[in-house]
């Protein structure tokens, strides 16, 4: 007898073939997919522990987030208004006014809501720019995620000089400041990965992840052509160290880029934070020759569809058309997104249309893509995950499309529904690893309710300890008005 099988739907592949089956389903067992058929031949081949019957749905491989922040979902709507200070609000938070518990709680409901809405992978930062002068932040965030069930990419590594940087940790109720060197953090970062990495039943890995591949120049923004400078001391020392402990370790390096950092990180060839085993994150404002570079390197990307790309645009079709991989990602969830990828999908569709001028481009089937095949390739996963094959873990999904706003029911139009219509909250199941960790929505093997209260009463402490109750208010309501002007002053840490 297997553990389980599921038939009934329509399953989307997203193997190379792209296959899609109608009727049809997986059976599983022992974590893993042992075959992808019709419904009658599952029936007839294999008894279950565990059967479900899921006619009018759609079965696909679990979406994966290839890029997110740790820290995010405590914090939704803190400073939500104020943008232009958004960042730096969030950073101070995460380096003086965070409990190591912080992490664990934060751990749990960022998993609970990338459970709920399908994804069974996600990547998580650090904070805003990553936090890693103690292991105990990725130890608590990964424990966190490991509990809810889902699999978890701890990302740690320095952030920007200056260094040493100030840090602090709230023992008993009281900060306790300290400055940190820059090695203590690298130190740090190997014990997290040493510890972390394909930990938990290879349910938890752990990348290294500096905050920008280049620390010399705008990190949030792409450099001007004159304002490019050659590397500095500091660029080629991190790069040459942060190289050392993924080969160390064999694991895969993740980082923040903008343009002009491609042309500068490759005046150290050696060590450049560029290549197969590299994903980067955002890559806005890139110049064409960086767009090749980037191809030419084999290095991955994955972007969130800001609405700066409007000045900014991160060029991922020029990137796909070269041969780069290209994964959609959520960004966390702070201070307005959700982990809902599949309005990340559309969004990016908008948002690369309206910009290009042209209606044709990011067909639905590309999009699918995007979140679960070519994440997987971009985290370097592919192998295991991302699609729906035999031998290959059985991470699946399945969506409801028996619903009035994806009516009528027509098997052939799945695919364009998805793109233009599912939201997170049609996802009715999810299997991870084999075991199902969400049945009809339902997550008994963990009480939401208390992850829920759990993380609103560390949310509501965090936002005391840093004196930042200003920002979650509305400054004035906005009823009437179709544009508000008036910002809360922040006076910093």
């Amino acid at each position: 007898m297997i553990d389980m099988i599921i038939t009934g739907a329509t399953v989307i592949t997203m193997d190379k073939a792209r296959t899609i089956l109608h009727d049809a389903g997986l059976a599983i067992h022992e974590g893993r997919i042992l075959e992808v058929a019709k419904t009658d031949q599952l029936k007839s081949k294999y008894q279950a522990k565990t059967v479900l019957e899921r006619k009018n749905h759609v079965l696909l491989p679990g979406l994966i987030d290839a890029h997110g922040h740790g820290g995010h979902s405590l914090l939704k709507g803190v400073a939500c208004g104020n943008d232009s200070m958004w960042m730096t609000i969030l950073t101070d938070v995460y380096k003086h006014a965070v409990t190591d518990d912080f992490w664990y709680y934060d751990g749990k409901l960022a998993a609970l809501e990338r459970l709920k809405s399908g994804i069974t992978t996600g990547v998580s930062v650090l904070g805003s720019m990553p936090r890693a002068d103690d292991p105990i932040f990725a130890m608590n965030h990964s424990r966190g995620y490991f509990e809810v069930g889902i699999r978890d990419i701890v990302c740690t590594g320095p952030c920007n000089p200056p260094w040493p940087h100030s840090f602090s940790r709230w023992i008993e109720g009281k900060r306790v400041d300290k400055m940190v060197e820059y090695n203590d953090v690298l130190q740090s970062t190997e014990s997290v990965i040493e510890a972390l990495h394909h930990a938990n039943d290879d349910m938890t890995r752990a990348f290294v992840t500096p905050f920008v591949i280049v620390t010399s120049v705008n990190p949030s923004s792409a450099t001007p052509a004159d304002m490019v400078r050659p590397l500095t001391e500091h660029d080629k020392y991190q790069a040459k160290r942060i190289r050392e402990i993924a080969k160390k370790y064999n694991t895969r390096i993740h980082s923040d880029a903008f343009g002009g950092m491609i042309r500068m990180a490759l005046e150290d060839k050696e060590n450049a934070l560029l290549g197969p085993d590299v994903h980067l994150q955002h890559c806005t404002g890139l110049s064409f020759d960086e767009t090749k570079l980037l191809a030419e390197t084999g290095t991955n990307v994955s972007c969130t569809p800001w609405n700066e790309f409007f000045h900014e645009r991160t060029p991922i079709i020029e990137l796909m058309e070269l041969g780069t991989t290209v994964a959609i990602s959520s960004d966390g969830t702070a201070p307005n997104v959700t982990y809902d990828l599949f309005q990340a999908m559309r969004k990016t569709q908008t948002l690369h249309q309206t910009v290009l001028r042209d209606y044709y481009y990011l067909p639905p089937e590309k999009l699918l893509e995007m979140v679960t095949i070519d994440a997987a390739k971009c985290i370097g996963w592919d192998d295991e995950i991302g699609s729906l094959e035999v031998g290959k873990k059985a991470d699946v999904i399945t969506i409801n499309m028996n619903q009035p706003h994806l009516a009528p029911v027509n098997p052939n139009l799945f695919i364009d529904r998805i793109a233009y219509s599912v939201v997170a909250n049609d996802v009715m199941d999810v299997v991870v690893d084999g075991m199902l960790r969400m049945v009809g929505r339902r997550t008994d093997h963990v009480d939401e309710n208390q992850i829920i209260e759990e993380a609103t009463m560390a949310s509501e402490e965090t936002i005391q300890r840093a004196g930042i109750q200003a920002f979650t208010k509305p400054v004035r309501l906005g009823w009437g008005k179709v544009k508000d002007y008036i910002g809360v002053e922040y006076k910093g840490d």
